[in-house]
Formats: C-alpha cells, sequence, structure tokens
C-alpha cells in the first residue's frame, strides 16, 4: 500500500488516480490531505481523506468503470447532482465527465476495475452516452463493497500484500460485488420538477466551455447563461444541483484558484503579489488577501515567497 500525506491541496488533487480533473477547495477545516492506494493489478483502489469539501470536475478515463463510495456520515456527497444517500454509490461509466462535489470534510473510496473484467453475461449494457450515476438500491451488495475494500486497506498494511495469493482472492471478491452493482439499473439524474427543455448537463457544459474560452478575463453569470440560452435562474438552479453551489460561488471560487496557482508559479524575484493580483483582474488587495487565507491558509505573499523553495 502507497501512503501519502499532503498539506498542500493542488498536490493531492495531482495524485487521485485514473481521472483527468480540475479540483476546487472549499470550507477548510484540517490542510491536511491523504491518500491511500492498493494496486490488485489491474483493479486499482484509493482510499482519500480530506481535511475539507472540495469539487471534483473532470473525465474519468475511457478504459473502465470506477466506482465511488462516500464513507462520511452526516456529510452531503453529490455526483452529477444527484445526492449519494446512505449506502448509496456513484457509477462512473468509461469515459464520463463528472463533478463530485462537498461541502466539508469528509473521507471516501474508489475502486477502478477495467471494462474487459466486467461480466459478459451480466445484465447491463456498456451506455454510449457515458453516465455518471447513482445506486439507491441493493443495499446488500454496497454494503458488501465498502466492508471488502476497508478490508482489503486493512491487509495491505501487510508487507507484500498486493503480490500475495490474498489479494488475488481480495480482488475476485470485489470483481464480484462491481459486477452486481454495475448492472443496477438507474435514472441518471433525479426527477425535479420544472426541469427545463436544455438539459442540466447541457448547461453545465455550455458554461465550462465558455469559462475555457474566456479563461483569465472575467465571465459574469449574465454571460454563462447566454452562453447555455437559458435565464440566469435556471442557470442558479442547474450549478446549485450540480455543484452545490451557485454561479457567482463558483466563477469566486475558480478565480481564486486560478489567483493561487499564478502565485505559486510565479518567481519572487521578478515580481509582486499586487503585480500578480492586478494581472488577475484585483484591486481590493485587503480583502482579497483576507478571504484568501480563509481559503488557502496563507496570504498572497507568503505562498509567493515559498514558490522559490
Amino acid at each position: 500500500m502507497r501512503s501519502q500525506v499532503f498539506h498542500d491541496f493542488d498536490a493531492f488533487a495531482e495524485s487521485v488516480q485514473d481521472i483527468d480533473s480540475k479540483m476546487l477547495l472549499r470550507q477548510p477545516k484540517r490542510r491536511v490531505w491523504s491518500t491511500y492506494s492498493v494496486d490488485l493489478d489491474p483493479i486499482s483502489i484509493q482510499l482519500g481523506k480530506l481535511g475539507s469539501g472540495n469539487v471534483a470536475q473532470g473525465q474519468l478515463r475511457s478504459d473502465g468503470y470506477m466506482l465511488y463510495l462516500p464513507l462520511t456520515n452526516a456529510v452531503e456527497y453529490t455526483a452529477n447532482g444527484a445526492v449519494l444517500q446512505n449506502n448509496s454509490i456513484a457509477i462512473l461509466e468509461p469515459g464520463c465527465e463528472f463533478c463530485v462535489s462537498t461541502k466539508v470534510e469528509h473521507d471516501w473510496c474508489v475502486v477502478f476495475v477495467p471494462t474487459y473484467l466486467l461480466d459478459d453475461g451480466a445484465d447491463f449494457t456498456f451506455s454510449a452516452s457515458k453516465l455518471c450515476r447513482v445506486t439507491h438500491t441493493n443495499r446488500q451488495a454496497t454494503v458488501q463493497l465498502r466492508t471488502a475494500l476497508l478490508q482489503i486497506f486493512s491487509a495491505a498494511n501487510s508487507a507484500h500484500f498486493e503480490q500475495s495469493p490474498a489479494a488475488t482472492c481480495a480482488s475476485q471478491e470485489v470483481l464480484k460485488v462491481v459486477n452486481s452493482i454495475v448492472g443496477l439499473k438507474q435514472p441518471v439524474e433525479p426527477n425535479h420538477e420544472g426541469r427545463p427543455k436544455i438539459s442540466r448537463q447541457e448547461i453545465i457544459r455550455s458554461s465550462m466551455e465558455l469559462l475555457d474560452q474566456q479563461a483569465g478575463t472575467p465571465v459574469s453569470v449574465l454571460d454563462l447563461a447566454a452562453a447555455a440560452s437559458v435565464s440566469e435562474r435556471t442557470l442558479r438552479t442547474a450549478f446549485n444541483e450540480y455543484f452545490g453551489m451557485g454561479p457567482v460561488q463558483y466563477l469566486q471560487l475558480r478565480h481564486f484558484h486560478r489567483v493561487h496557482r499564478a502565485i505559486k508559479a510565479a518567481a519572487p524575484e521578478e515580481t509582486s503579489v499586487h503585480q500578480i493580483l492586478v494581472e488577475q483582474g484585483e484591486w481590493a488587495f485587503g480583502r482579497f488577501a483576507s478571504r484568501y487565507h480563509r481559503l488557502f491558509g496563507e496570504l498572497p505573499s507568503e505562498t509567493l515567497r515559498k514558490s522559490k523553495v
């Protein structure tokens, strides 16, 4: 088993396996993020312990399924806007776009299974639409998978577990349960009254395309609504369901992370915090520094000094 402890959120985000994602930090309580990884070749398992909430948005690799299990009670997890209840699992199909969101510190576990290992005779077909869906049924299978994965992490503390016959048996048990869970037919999104003709997924995709095109340029809620061809009210509903926050908060959070990365990438002997902030569209330096400190646990000047290390 490989364990890593991070005090830098971006470094933690880069350690998460099998996905191509962008992560935004939310409401940090403990500035420690840890991952524990077990390789049951070709199945991979990873456990995350986060001292904060976060938004993880991206795409799963195209050659397998990932199952995401929330581990912390009394914390609301959402996957593409669907709430993960107790004993539910998010199933990410090969190549799917996803957004997993939490507001506060939490733990999770994921298992990645290559598509070719799944049972050809199971009661499911591979979806061409590349979905992220949430199971709300088959509690027994969910508990069985969670128990098996946590037992594997416990056993992996022993030397050479990943190359042992025990690991082979564990892999077979996990694969059996994954087959039963992936085969469940579930609705893609919760049924909300007043659903617009333009789907939430389309609204989010249009918004993200505009943000990518206008990287570094201020974008307003009105701009996002126009890009998605919906009203601001509909846009707010879509963002709250998908990200667990409105578009204003999402844009602010994204902006703070962009500035944070710009400061980390700068050479302190060649620039100043004020120069970087101005280039990023900031002029209320004191107010920005206070909010930056609450989010990242240090002032912008401290981040810049660390960048030369």
